[in-house]
């Protein structure tokens, strides 16, 4: 009784210590004091991209919009990861490319977007399985018959 309960103990602590909270950095990781060197006016887009690198993504409409996107997921073992923090930096740029405008956003500013659940019509013909098939019967021809030799062209054959 004495010798197994150690042995319960430590197989116990053992199996705890595999369930550890598992952190997920994803996205932009600016250098330590890097961002706040930005500033409005000051920069172009090829000081930004010297100073934090390349966007993670530019706006789709206007290129003079460059997002940085970080993101933390935390999970236990196997379940659903979970967003514990979002970082987005918008960096807005004017016509002459020159920053015009820098806002941060978090978590806390994010939304929901439902999903549209329509479905876009198309014009056509529904066909069935049956008529799928039946519906080539006929349309094929056999491989085109040529006088000669489809390959190419040799040097005969005598060594």
């Amino acid at each position: 009784m004495r010798r197994t309960a150690p042995l319960a103990l430590a197989l116990t602590a053992l199996a705890l210590g595999g369930c550890e909270n598992t952190v997920d950095l994803r996205g932009f990781a600016a250098t330590p004091g890097s961002v706040e060197k930005l500033e409005v006016g000051a920069q172009s887009r090829e000081d930004v991209v010297r100073l934090i690198g390349s966007p993670s993504a530019v706006a789709t409409f206007n290129p003079n919009i460059w997002y940085y996107i970080s993101e933390t997921q935390e999970y236990w073992a196997y379940t659903k990861p979970k967003i514990s923090s979002q970082k987005v930096i918008q960096v807005t740029f004017n016509e002459s490319g020159r920053i015009e405008a820098i806002k941060n956003y978090d978590l806390k500013d994010a939304q929901d977007i439902q999903m549209v659940q329509r479905i876009t019509p198309t014009s056509g013909k529904e066909l069935t399985i049956l008529e799928q098939v039946l519906g080539n019967v006929g349309r094929f021809t056999g491989p085109k018959q040529s006088g000669g030799n489809p390959g190419a062209p040799t040097s005969g054959g005598g060594i």
